[in-house]
């Protein structure tokens, strides 16, 4: 039998164990959990809206073991665009520092001396906020910012800069960070009073809008202003450092340049031969109608080696060209070549879909040609069989043309990733919900009918979901957040800013495609329309916007896929290994202890029996 001291012991030695089995499984986890906090600028209302007055509020985050899930308590209320703007501002933060937000969870809480926490003017402080607490950085508590956050980082202008400048001055902050492309005003009164004196006078007098609001300028309140263009400007006046460093110069593959150069070579050949058909076909006084206003680009891009630009150019000119040459053919000429489009189409989508797709290049090749394929089919089925038009048929004649160029680039090499079916719906279904998210945020400050294209993309994305086409759905989600972003990002940037914001897109989206180039994952799409945007820019910079945008998004498709690996242990591995640790953790402790506990008992018996 064993004696009582005996029984005792071993007792006390399970309890060790399990106690300290149960301090690593609960308090090791904790120990990885982490608190921040930035301070945010806020403007309040009076009940009748004649005054505005600015305020600060608090922004605490803890950062704990996850899934990825964002959670927001404010008080008071919050409105639709705050959380909007919150999970947004999280995404941003997570894409800079590369970090695998999936693992964790975010807890965000705001306290506020307002009666309602709304407006998108936190997102940049959220965003340094979150940087700062996955990077373990220590933020100046005497800097604020106020701001929306864009792709890219961008920081944007918002409304209330005057009256939270006052605020950051009354609560003896010393730096105020602001939007680069920023227009801080405030209501012009005395024009504001003309109005109101010539309106009770009877005057008709027409209302200059430029006149309503004026300039002011705010290194007259008392506290530091710095503007800020990016994320990493703005970390720096918190930090004092230079959070980031900076990547290396972007380098075009050679991969890329042989393949692009033989697109746009093919596409500029096949428009020259079209021109000078045309030439042939047509009297002297008609040739002009065959240049275009893409013309002079694309010889100004292939002069520059500018591959993908010249290829878009060239692909303008051959829509107008085949259009052109279309007019001379019979209704009945046409509806050949309308069949021979469908059919051709048809075989192409089949061939598609018996794909394998392994890479990220060939996973972009594929949207692209299979995007290219679905605006040439929809373009003939919105055609009217009866009476075909010749630009229309010939927008659809050249689309499916350049679909077959394009698949080129499924030669290009690029790391595998895991692209079956589980994990392209499991994409579509994401960037589907995070798209809905974002236009549903635009709504809130601009008109549907702004929205329309935005709309569209992810009425079409749907459908590419429910038919099982989910690397378009993905693609197509990925334009309408696009579309969304870029009317949300620009809707206070005056026009004199445009530009600024321009060079400072494309900064930025250098950056990104420098760092995915440096990971192996040089994106095929995003690269191009890179180049594309930037040869848009001295002309056209709204357009350049819009595909500074869309390559925004098409840059980091990776995202959604994990990486090709071999086996990989499973989730419940880490809690496990704590759990085992803890057990060894506790049955050392107890040998130890056991022994110490003989030791002792050897020593009392040998004292006894001396005594003896």
């Amino acid at each position: 039998m064993t004696s009582p001291g005996r029984q005792k012991r071993i007792l006390t030695r399970l309890f060790l164990v399990l106690f300290l089995i149960l301090f690593t499984m609960l308090v090791i986890p904790s120990a990885f959990a982490q608190t921040g906090h930035i301070t945010l600028l806020t403007v309040a209302e009076s009940q009748d809206g004649s005054e505005r007055s600015g305020g600060t509020a608090d922004l605490f985050l803890d950062i704990r073991p996850g899934t990825g899930q964002i959670f927001l308590d404010t008080y008071p209320l919050t409105r639709l665009d705050t959380q909007s703007s919150t999970r947004y501002a999280n995404q941003v933060a997570c894409a800079r520092v590369d970090a695998p937000c999936n693992n964790y969870d975010f807890f965000y809480t705001i306290r506020a001396g307002s009666s309602v926490v709304g407006g998108p003017s936190a997102g940049a402080a959220i965003a340094i906020l979150t940087v700062a607490m996955l990077k373990g950085l220590e933020l100046d508590d005497e800097v604020v910012i106020t701001g929306t956050i864009n792709s890219g980082g961008i920081v944007g202008p918002v409304a209330g800069e005057k009256e939270k400048a006052e605020a950051a001055a009354r609560a003896g902050l010393k730096r105020v960070l602001i939007s680069t492309f920023s227009y801080p005003s405030e209501v012009n009164e005395s024009y504001l009073a003309f109005l109101n004196e010539s309106a009770a006078r009877g005057e008709n007098v027409s209302v200059n809008l430029s006149l309503l609001r004026q300039p002011v300028d705010l290194s007259q309140i008392g506290v530091e202003i710095v503007q800020v263009s990016t994320l990493d400007e703005a970390l720096r006046q918190f930090t004092g450092q230079d959070v980031f460093p900076s990547t290396n110069p972007l380098e075009e593959p050679p991969a890329y340049t042989a393949i692009m150069k033989a697109v746009a070579r093919k596409l500029c050949d096949r428009r020259d031969e079209l021109a000078t058909s045309l030439a042939k076909n047509r009297s002297i006084e008609n040739q002009s109608v065959v240049v275009t206003n893409e013309t002079a680009h694309s010889e100004e891009a292939l002069s520059a080696e500018d591959w993908y630009s010249a290829a878009s150019y060239c692909f303008g000119d051959l829509i107008v060209m085949r259009g052109q040459a279309f007019e001379d053919l019979s209704q009945q000429d046409r509806k050949v070549i309308y069949a021979k489009l469908l059919k051709e189409i048809s075989d192409y989508e089949n061939r598609l879909g018996k794909r394998k797709l392994k890479t990220l290049a060939g996973l972009e090749t594929y949207l692209i040609v299979s995007e290219r394929l679905a605006a040439a089919r929809l373009h003939l089925l919105d055609e009217d069989k009866n009476n075909l038009t010749a630009a229309g048929l010939g927008f659809a004649y050249e689309r499916v043309y350049s679909a077959q160029v394009w698949s080129a680039f499924f030669r290009m090499e690029s790391p595998a990733i895991s692209l079956d079916d589980e994990h392209l719906r499991a994409a579509c279904d994401t960037k589907l919900a995070e798209s809905f998210e974002r236009v549903s945020y635009a709504e809130l400050y601009l008109p549907e009918r702004y929205l329309d294209n935005a709309h569209e993309e992810l009425k079409n994305a749907q459908a590419d979901r429910n038919a099982g086409r989910y690397a378009l759905c993905l693609f197509r989600a990925a334009r309408g957040f696009a579309d969304a972003n870029l009317l949300a990002g620009t809707l206070s940037v005056p026009l004199d800013k445009v530009e600024a914001l321009v060079d400072g897109k494309l900064g930025a989206l250098e950056g990104v495609i420098s760092r995915q180039s440096e990971r192996g994952l040089f994106p095929v799409l995003g690269y191009s329309y890179f180049r594309y945007a930037q040869s848009l820019a001295p002309h056209d910079p709204y357009s350049a916007l819009t595909f500074t945008e869309e390559a925004l998004e098409l840059s980091n498709l990776d995202l959604y896929f994990p990486r090709a690996k071999g086996f990989e242990f499973p989730e419940w591995t880490w809690f496990a290994l704590l759990f085992l640790s803890g057990m060894a953790l506790g049955v050392g402790i107890g040998l130890v202890v056991s022994r110490k506990t003989k030791k002792k008992s050897g020593e009392k018996g040998k004292k006894r029996s001396r005594g003896r």
